[in-house]
Parts: structure tokens; sequence; C-alpha cells
């Protein structure tokens, strides 16, 4: 397709309403990536996933959780 063809497009594209233009949009933009899965249905409420998430541990120190990120590291990098 050359520049005048698309030149041609744009002017009759123009004359349409948003809506018409927008749809087209899409279907364009669908053509290079195609659209996103719905996100799946919520199943557990934030209060069940949290009762889940609930120790008796204290949380780590500023200190631990330094130590444990330097662990890390040194599994990771030697």
């Amino acid at each position: 397709m050359d520049a005048e063809q698309i030149y041609e497009i744009l002017k009759r594209v123009r004359t349409w309403d948003a809506k018409m233009r927008i749809d087209l949009a899409r279907q364009i933009l669908e053509t290079v990536v195609p659209p996103q899965p719905p996100f799946p249905a919520q199943t557990m409420t934030l209060e069940e996933v949290q009762a889940i998430m609930k120790t008796d541990k204290r949380p780590p120190t500023d200190e631990e959780c330094e130590e444990i990120l330097e662990e890390e590291r040194l599994k990771k990098y030697g």
C-alpha cells in the first residue's frame, strides 16, 4: 500500500463519526496485538486471603530483612 492509498483511506475515514473511527482503530490494533483475556472471576474476598496468610510469627526486623536479602543475593550471584 502506498502513501496515496493511505491518504485516500484517511480522507474517507475522517468523514465517519467518532465511534466508527474508534471501532476501526481498535480492530486494526487487534490485528497487531491480540486482545487481553478477561481477568478470572474473584473467588475469595480480601478478608479470606488475609486469613489464609495470617501467621503467629512476628514480622522480621529491618536487620533480619537485610540478612535474608543478603543470603538470597549470595544464592543468586554466588
